[in-house]
């Protein structure tokens, strides 16, 4: 069953010219690498390829579909909990679009390792939490705490190209 992490970036820089992350955010993902991954991804944005090489040990590309156009999430005002963006989700025919599309986007990258292969993908915000509340919900697992903070998001296990199960991935930070 290949197992795909998909987490969010580290904290990026604020001063332009530098990395594309903080120092603090370059420790952070720093101390979570060590797993081995056979594919290693990030959206293409800077911030999210320095997270993957530094949590992955390498990057082995980019993918545009984990940094598709969620609409702007100040449309919505801060969404700070995984209950509040499940509630969003309800209300918003297409937000759960959006979360089945990215969906599908994970799954296309987990099939392409073999059975017993783990991913890593690095993504943003509300691009990870709107398709992991809706995953969670379509296995029976309502998802809570706090929205994803930097190097967070979560572990699917695929079986046969489908999701079974999905944990939080947090830093305890």
């Amino acid at each position: 069953m290949p197992i795909l992490d998909v987490r969010r970036h580290a904290e990026r820089a604020t001063i332009p010219g530098t990395s594309a992350l903080s120092a603090a955010g370059r420790a952070m993902a720093g101390s979570l690498s060590g797993t081995r991954y056979a594919l290693v991804v990030a959206s293409p944005l800077p911030r999210a390829q320095e997270t993957a090489r530094l949590i992955g040990g390498g990057l082995d590309g980019t993918e545009a579909s984990l940094l598709p156009d969620i609409g702007g999430a100040e449309l919505f005002g801060p969404i700070d909990t995984l209950v509040a963006w499940a509630r969003l989700l309800a209300e918003r025919d297409e937000l759960r679009v959006f979360a089945d599309q990215q969906l599908a986007a994970w799954s296309a990258i987990a099939r392409r390792v073999g059975p017993r292969d783990r991913v890593l993908a690095v993504s943003h915000g509300g691009i990870i939490d709107l398709p992991a509340v809706a995953l969670g919900h379509s296995l029976g697992r309502a998802l809570a705490g706090p929205a994803f903070g930097h190097c967070e998001g979560v572990r699917v296990t695929y079986a046969k190209g489908a999701a079974t199960h999905i944990e939080l991935l947090r830093t305890g930070t």
